[in-house]
């Protein structure tokens, strides 16, 4: 992504990364979602639920992560 030209390989994994797990968050936030941006980020790079959080928030906010990566391949 031309916005990230001259930052190392590394430096970009983690800014897409921070990046989509807030665009996540919010996103599906908007929609009544219920999990916090840690929650979301969890979920998303830990891949387990949380506790006492319903299962169709986890399953949207990672259904959202994915369409936002298949964005970034295609963005490349």
């Amino acid at each position: 992504m031309k916005f990230l030209d001259g930052l190392n390989s590394e430096l970009k994994n983690v800014l897409l990364t921070q990046l989509r797990n807030l665009w996540t968050h919010t996103s599906t936030a908007i929609e009544g979602n219920t999990l916090t941006l840690a929650e979301t980020a969890f979920v998303l790079e830990e891949g387990l639920t949380v506790s006492g959080k319903p299962l169709k928030d986890h399953e949207e906010v990672v259904g959202h992560a994915k369409a936002i990566d298949l964005i970034y391949q295609l963005v490349k």
